[in-house]
C-alpha cells in the first residue's frame, strides 16, 4: 500500500506539473512566438511617422450571447485583446493609434447602462496615457447601418461623443486623416483649401476601392487621398483602384509603396484592409496593422496574433485526457491488488487441515 501511495503521489504531481506548463506555455510563451515572427520596420527620416491600426476588436456584449459561460467569454476575449495590444504598442511605439471600427460588438442595439459599461471596457484595454494620438471611426456594429439598418442619431452621437470628440486631425503639419462613413455616405474635409499641402489619409470602416458609385467619385474628387486604410471584412486585403488588383497578403513581410508616384505617375489609388484583431470573428488569421510614414513613402506589414481558439481547445483536450487517464489509472491500481486479495484469501482456506 505505501507503493501505491507513492506511485498515486508521483502520477498526481506529474499531471500537476503539465497542467503548469501548458498553461505557462499557451499564456505567456505563445504571445513571445507570435512576435518573434514580426517584421521591424526602422526609421530613416526625422519625419518618420509609425501607425498602429487596430480594425474590429468588437469588445462583447451581455445581448447576443446569454449563455452560463458567457462571463468568461468577455472576460478571455477582453484579455486577449489587452495583451496583444501591450505588445503590439511596446513593439511600435505608434506615434498615432487608429482605431478602424466596430470597437464593439453590440454598439448599435445597447441601452444607455451597457453602452458606458462597453466604453469602460474598451478604455480598460487599450487605453495608455504615452500614447494619446488617436483617430477612431465607427463601424456597424458601433452604430448601425449594416444591410441597411437603421442608423440612429442617438447612436451617432453617444459614439461621437465617447471615442472622437479629442480624434486626431492633422498631424506635425504633413499628415492629413479625412474620417469616411460608407454607411452614411458622408466624410469629413472641413479645411479643403490645404488639403493640397498634406499627406492624405483616408480612414473608413467598410472598404471603398471596390464599392464604386458615387462616395467613392465624392472622395477622389475632393480628398484625392494618398493612402486609404479600411477593415469590416476581417481579411487582409490591398486594393489598388482604378484596376481590378486585389492582393491577399498573409506574409510575414513588409511592403513597400510609393504614394507619390502611385498617383502621379500611375494614376491609382491604394487601400489597404487591416484584418481583425479578436479571435472572436472566427478568422484563422488575426494581427494588426503596423504601417511607417517618411514623406511619401509607406511600409507596411501586419503584427500576427496567436489564434486564441486552439490553445481554448488544447485546454478541453487536455482536461478530458487527464479525467481519462486518472479513471485508467485507478482502474489499474486498484483491480490487480483486489485480485491478490482474493488468490491469498483462497490460500488460507485451502491450508486448514482436514480431518
Amino acid at each position: 500500500m505505501a507503493s501505491l501511495r507513492v506511485v498515486n503521489r508521483l502520477v498526481c504531481r506529474g499531471f500537476v506539473a503539465l497542467t503548469l506548463l501548458l498553461v505557462f506555455f499557451n499564456e505567456f510563451i505563445v504571445y513571445y512566438m507570435a512576435q518573434s515572427s514580426w517584421q521591424p520596420i526602422d526609421c530613416k527620416l526625422d519625419n518618420c511617422t509609425r501607425l498602429l491600426l487596430i480594425a474590429d476588436p468588437q469588445i462583447l456584449g451581455n445581448s447576443y450571447d446569454r449563455s452560463s459561460h458567457s462571463p468568461l467569454a468577455r472576460y478571455d476575449s477582453d484579455r486577449y485583446l489587452a495583451k496583444t495590444f501591450e505588445r503590439a504598442l511596446a513593439f511600435t511605439q505608434p506615434h498615432i493609434i487608429v482605431f478602424l471600427g466596430d470597437l464593439l460588438d453590440e454598439g448599435n442595439i445597447a441601452t444607455a447602462q451597457e453602452y458606458k459599461q462597453y466604453v469602460q471596457r474598451f478604455r480598460r484595454i487599450y487605453q495608455n496615457k504615452n500614447y494619446k494620438k488617436r483617430v477612431h471611426v465607427p463601424g456597424d456594429n458601433d452604430i448601425g447601418g449594416e444591410n441597411g439598418d437603421y442608423i440612429s442619431n442617438s447612436n451617432q452621437r453617444r459614439f461621437e461623443n465617447e471615442f472622437m470628440s479629442e480624434d486626431l486631425f492633422d498631424y506635425d503639419n504633413r499628415l492629413r486623416f479625412f474620417k469616411i462613413n460608407r454607411m452614411l455616405l458622408d466624410f469629413s474635409n472641413p479645411d479643403r483649401d490645404n488639403n493640397a499641402d498634406r499627406l492624405r489619409i483616408g480612414v473608413s470602416h467598410a472598404p471603398l476601392l471596390i464599392g464604386g458609385g458615387p462616395l467613392l467619385r465624392a472622395i477622389i474628387s475632393d480628398l484625392d487621398p494618398h493612402i486609404i486604410f479600411s477593415g469590416h471584412w476581417h481579411e487582409s486585403r490591398i486594393f489598388i483602384y482604378p484596376s481590378t488588383k486585389v492582393i491577399n497578403f498573409y506574409e510575414n513581410s513588409v511592403r513597400h509603396f510609393d504614394l507619390k508616384a502611385l498617383k502621379e505617375q500611375e494614376h491609382s489609388y491604394l487601400e489597404i484592409m487591416v484584418p481583425t484583431c479578436s479571435y472572436r470573428m472566427g478568422k484563422s488569421k488575426i494581427g494588426l496593422g503596423y504601417a511607417v510614414l517618411e514623406n511619401y513613402n509607406l511600409s507596411y506589414t501586419l503584427l500576427w496574433q496567436p489564434n486564441r481558439f486552439i490553445l481554448l481547445f488544447t485546454y478541453v483536450f487536455w482536461g478530458l485526457f487527464v479525467v481519462c487517464g486518472f479513471v485508467v489509472f485507478k482502474m489499474m491500481t486498484r483491480c490487480p491488488f483486489r485480485v491478490a486479495k482474493r488468490q491469498t484469501l483462497y490460500n488460507r482456506v485451502s491450508t486448514i487441515p482436514q480431518f
